[in-house]
């Protein structure tokens, strides 16, 4: 995506020509021998742990062995699911206060609700499968062992599996990462068909397969996790610093997911992006855009929708393109300073170093 323009020699005299010429391409070989060596980012294996399924908090499970006892349920239900059983019954559901012993009776009932039985039933048959389970399990808590390792005084959720009645794919608190599993059953399963479009575009459901939970979901906790201290929406070149740092931050700590999952995109999407580059770039390159103060009008550089909605961004091309273009040029920068780490890239509060030292492909 971005496109920064690359460095030209312009010399009258043969000589300085050849002279620049060779810093240039050392120069470059330097990067590409640092980038190919970086072991910045290298996690060893005795920092990953052995993951097992009581690292992850399933809400569904608990909810399904509740006693029968009201009383010994409300006790059961707050001793299996901490601080994030509140939320869930009063922010996910909204179904009652956390400290009613009733709430625990209404999410019995909402377990079996006529029009939430299919939902568990799908659930159970895609993502929600042991197997699944495991697998994107093991994925996010190995991601989470990487960001200790990179960012060890940062503090690190628990994964926590629910059914949020299709209100929210992803519910970060400073505790938990809760994930809401209907969103990944895939576009083409059936109850996904019958989504009103009006609620739930096509857009969305292309985007709700269950191989992009792991990125989707890791992503999204950093997003809130840092957005108190490092998020600055006063302009938007202070936007693609932070979506920059960030997704490099997910990538790095993902490093077995595509970058297109990373994205939440196509391989299509992201293959277009990376043939138009310099053009995306030429379109947000400008002052009046890359300086601009209105949120409601450089947003549309980071917000989901079918396209990216903005200047001559054709409707081909996928959403959030200034996320792109903000990882291009972390990574660009990260990779010309191999000195620093990722606590000095995610303390960064300038963008301009980074801006600078991108280069398109």
């Amino acid at each position: 995506m971005i496109s920064i323009n690359r460095h030209t020699i312009l010399n009258r005299y043969c000589s300085r020509v050849q002279h620049h010429s060779w810093c240039t391409a050392a120069a470059l070989a330097l990067v590409l021998f640092n980038s190919c060596s970086d072991r910045r980012w290298e996690v060893p294996e005795s920092a990953l742990e052995s993951y097992s399924d009581s690292q992850t908090l399933d809400i569904r499970n608990v909810i399904l062995n509740l006693p029968e006892n009201r009383q010994e349920a409300f006790a059961t239900w707050n001793q299996a699911t901490g601080a994030f059983g509140s939320i869930y019954t009063e922010d996910v559901l909204r179904i009652g206060a956390a400290n009613n012993p009733e709430t625990v009776e209404k999410l019995k009932a909402f377990a079996t609700h006529p029009d939430v039985k299919p939902i568990e039933s799908a659930i159970d048959s895609t993502c929600g499968a042991a197997s699944k389970l495991a697998l994107y399990g093991e994925r996010l808590s190995q991601g989470i062992d990487r960001l200790n390792f990179f960012l060890p005084n940062e503090a690190t959720p628990r994964v926590t599996w629910m059914n949020s009645g299709f209100n929210f794919a992803i519910y970060p608190t400073p505790t938990h990462l809760g994930i809401g599993l209907e969103w990944f059953l895939g576009p083409d399963n059936p109850l996904v068909q019958t989504l009103p479009p009006s609620m739930f575009p096509q857009y969305m459901r292309d985007k709700m397969e269950s191989h992009r939970l792991p990125s989707t979901a890791l992503r999204g906790w950093l997003l809130v996790h840092f957005s108190e201290r490092y998020y600055d929406s006063s302009k938007c070149i202070n936007e693609l610093l932070f979506w920059g740092k960030i997704m490099f931050l997910t990538q790095k700590c993902l490093p077995q997911e595509s970058l297109s999952d990373l994205l939440d995109w196509s391989k299509e999407d992201l293959e277009w992006a990376e043939t138009n580059e310099r053009s995306i770039w030429l379109e947000l390159q400008p002052q009046d855009m890359l300086f601009n103060s209105n949120r409601m009008e450089f947003g549309r550089w980071f917000d989901e929708g079918p396209f990216t909605r903005i200047g001559g961004i054709p409707q081909e091309g996928p959403d959030r393109l200034g996320a792109w273009l903000g990882l291009r040029m972390v990574t660009d920068f990260m990779s010309a300073n191999p000195e620093l780490n990722m606590k000095d890239l995610m303390e960064m509060k300038d963008p301009l170093p980074i801006i600078k030292s991108y280069r398109p492909a």
